[in-house]
């Protein structure tokens, strides 16, 4: 099992999840069951960061300088830089082939710079260097917007200090909110997350605050609260039905899967190691409440406060979501996990919703070569299939998406619908849209 035998890199691979170590690598889809194989890596260490690229699988280390490329079952050094260790919690992305590196700090010094490496430099070189002073630029929270080519990251508000508490001071997470648009090399302060900190998360070093820049939207946790935000949009959603119980247990979120929409958890490494693949949609719940982030000096947030009983009745209400309404969130998942002739017997029950399907028509799904038993048997199990994969994602085991029941006009047809229960959901009455 991956960490008995020292630190290892974890990232998402194919349908499941690659970890590398100093003598092995593992792959594992569910946590549980590992495959092995020895391995001739020449790493001179193993804290490496995953840069999620559409282009290929790529490590920067940690303190920023060495690049490392995976393809094949082979990991390759790329660049021809050195071991930096200035850039320890730099926000690190890729732009098509290129990789950037924004902020970051070590060995007594900060970065307030933005960098860049392309394969075919194969050097890193200065894009930006932004006026901000602080004894610790370690970048918490970031997102990078390929459509408008505008990168996101938060800088702490603590003033440069000197003396023996600097550790103990740096130790807040970053409340305002910065862009640079890589287009028109703009950059400007524009949100602050320090009044929805010191609402939700007062005391963020007890417990301390954790964050994890490679899902969708940068995410941030604690043992009462989840949230994630989208800068673009100036919003940040707390996740009401977000499964913290499991994330005080698997305290460490070490990598998240785009392709099966699946977290990797883990719990006491290097001692008793315990691993957890869980959906997004389980990990973080289907409900939860869209909050305006500050813009700077520009909003009073406690305004907000006195009017937040108001606002909360005019923006959300509590009401009950019936299945069909639950199901666009979970489809992405769904089609990846289903095969095409499950999904589409899917799409046929869902379309006729509120109607159901006679299964003889479900039945046309199927080779017209297969004899009538053998096409039955398979929308058999294709039910069976699909109701259960509904039920994991939508983390309700044991309660039936379908009902089956006879045709009224002929008895001998089964009839298949989607059930109309209902779940108690946050939701907002306007569209997201809305909110500028």
């Amino acid at each position: 099992m991956p960490s008995q035998n020292g630190p290892f890199v974890a990232f998402p691979h194919e349908d499941g999840f690659l970890f590398i170590e100093s003598e092995k690598q593992y792959f594992t889809t569910d946590g549980v069951s590992f495959d092995s194989r020895t391995h001739s890596y020449d790493l001179d260490h193993y804290r490496l960061g995953y840069v999620p690229s559409e282009s290929g699988v790529f490590f920067v280390s940690a303190g920023g300088g060495k690049v490392y490329r995976y393809e094949n079952d082979s990991l390759t050094r790329i660049d021809r830089s050195f071991d930096f260790q200035t850039r320890y919690g730099a926000y690190t992305f890729s732009k098509a082939d290129t990789i950037i590196s924004v902020g970051g700090s070590g060995q007594f010094t900060t970065q307030n710079n933005i960098i860049y490496f392309t394969p075919a430099l194969r050097e890193w070189l200065i894009e930006y260097r932004f006026d901000y002073r602080s004894n610790n630029n370690n970048l918490d929270l970031g997102q990078y917007n390929s459509d408008t080519e505008t990168l996101y990251f938060t800088l702490t508000d603590q003033k440069p200090i000197t003396g023996p508490a600097q550790i103990e001071v740096q130790g807040a997470i970053g409340s305002k909110v910065y862009r640079y648009n890589l287009k028109d090399k703009e950059f400007s302060q524009t949100a602050d997350l320090g009044s929805l900190f010191t609402e939700f998360f007062p005391n963020p070093a007890n417990p301390r605050m954790r964050a994890f820049n490679s899902y969708i939207k940068p995410l941030i946790y604690h043992g009462k609260e989840l949230w994630t935000f989208d800068f673009e949009l100036n919003e940040a959603y707390r996740h009401n039905g977000a499964s913290l119980a499991t994330l005080l247990q698997y305290e460490e979120i070490l990598a998240y899967n785009p392709l099966t929409n699946d977290f990797l958890l883990a719990h006491n490494l290097g001692v008793d190691p315990h691993f957890l693949v869980i959906n997004e949609s389980v990990l973080l719940g289907l409900g939860y409440e869209t909050y305006l982030i500050d813009k700077p000096s520009s909003f009073a947030w406690y305004w907000l406060l006195l009017l937040m009983p108001a606002l909360a009745f005019i923006m959300f209400r509590k009401r009950e979501l019936q299945l069909i309404e639950q199901l666009p969130a979970i489809e992405r998942g769904l089609k990846q996990r289903l095969s095409e002739e499950d999904y589409k017997i899917y799409e046929m029950i869902k379309t006729a919703y509120p109607q159901g399907v006679e299964y003889p028509d479900l039945q046309s799904s199927f080779e017209r070569e297969l004899s009538y038993e053998s096409r039955i048997k398979k929308l058999r199990s294709s039910i069976v299939t699909v109701d259960e994969t509904i039920q994991s994602l939508l983390g309700r085991r044991g309660r039936s998406v379908f009902s089956i029941h006879k045709g009224k006009e002929d008895k001998r047809v089964k009839v298949i619908r989607l059930v109309n229960e209902k779940d108690s959901k946050w939701v907002s009455v306007f569209k997201r849209n809305w909110i500028t």
